[in-house]
């Protein structure tokens, strides 16, 4: 989940199965938006035309995936929970397959939650009791980043996903516990282990956090950016201003609970806007929602 605004909390912590390994599908999709597996660079989508992004940390099957798509497409499912199957689903559709992993908080349901020694885990996170902030100190980081790169290598590479999306890359905004220095120096570590994969990676709500200086190098780093409610709290302006991911010709992608975002403002601005339900769920699943500014039928700007 992230703490800042919305509440993307993957609803399918616990694991589950893998469903054996098929390696990484990451290639040099650009702005095609499906990658090959020939083991080139991660994935790099591009501004050029609408992404039609469909978020389903909250939970994901095969029979989620969406018919009458048209142009690039998007899964982005829980990484833990997911299986290689249902990636390969996710490929055979002629889509990308994003991991959900949560790299700056730890999930109690979480496999792996053993493995994190007491002195890294820090307090609750505000609203999710079963969640605590990762202490990501210079101190710590030589101990939680071996345990992230197990995660990416585990979760996401071994089931064949094109990218991650690291989750609460913003701890030391929500808790005094850690510096913004080291804060920043852990995220992009979380970027480096991703690209040597290889595999995309990209920057989840810090974008408004940081200064312009800070942001030239995170945009450097990553390959997209994903925004929860930039509209509701006018904060888009970071994305599409000099220097930043769309004049970078990075994708952006947001995403809104309580109010549609401005579709005139974003697709001006090519950026890949929607609003969607709270839960994130799959698109069988009771509660869903999705109300893209760009329908899914069409495939420019």
């Amino acid at each position: 989940m992230d703490s800042s605004h919305g509440a993307d909390s993957s609803s399918s912590s616990g694991g589950s199965d893998s469903g054996g390994s098929s390696g990484s599908s990451s290639g040099g999709a650009g702005d095609s938006g499906v990658a090959s597996s020939d083991g080139g660079a991660a994935w790099t989508p591009s501004t050029a035309g609408p992404i039609h992004f469909h978020w389903m940390i909250g939970g994901f099957t095969t029979a989620d995936l969406l018919s009458g798509q048209s142009g690039p497409v998007v899964y982005d499912i829980d990484g833990e929970g997911a299986t290689a199957a249902e990636v390969a689903a996710i490929h055979a559709a002629g889509a990308i397959a994003i991991c959900y992993v949560d790299v700056g908080s730890l999930e109690m349901g979480r496999s792996d939650y053993g493995q994190f020694p007491s002195s890294v885990i820090g307090p609750v996170v505000a609203g999710w009791p079963n969640e605590n902030w990762l202490l990501v100190t210079a101190a710590n980081q030589p101990t939680i980043l071996p345990l992230m790169r197990a995660r990416f290598e585990n979760w996401c590479l071994a089931k064949g996903f094109d990218a991650i999306e690291p989750d609460n890359l913003d701890g030391w905004t929500n808790i005094t516990n850690i510096t913004q220095t080291d804060n920043l120096t852990y995220d992009l570590a979380i970027a480096g282990l991703a690209h040597a994969l290889p595999l995309s990676v990209g920057l989840k709500n810090l974008a408004t956090d940081l200064s312009t200086s800070q942001l030239t190098t995170f945009v450097a780093a990553f390959d997209w950016a994903l925004d929860e409610q930039c509209y509701e709290y006018s904060e888009c302006g970071v994305y599409t201003q000099a220097g930043s991911f769309i004049a970078s010709n990075k994708a952006v992608f947001d995403v809104e609970y309580n109010v549609s975002p401005d579709c005139t403002a974003a697709d001006q601005a090519h950026v890949n806007a929607q609003k969607t339900d709270l839960d994130l769920v799959g698109s069988t699943q009771s509660g869903y929602s999705y109300a893209p500014c760009i329908p899914d039928s069409q495939s420019t700007w």
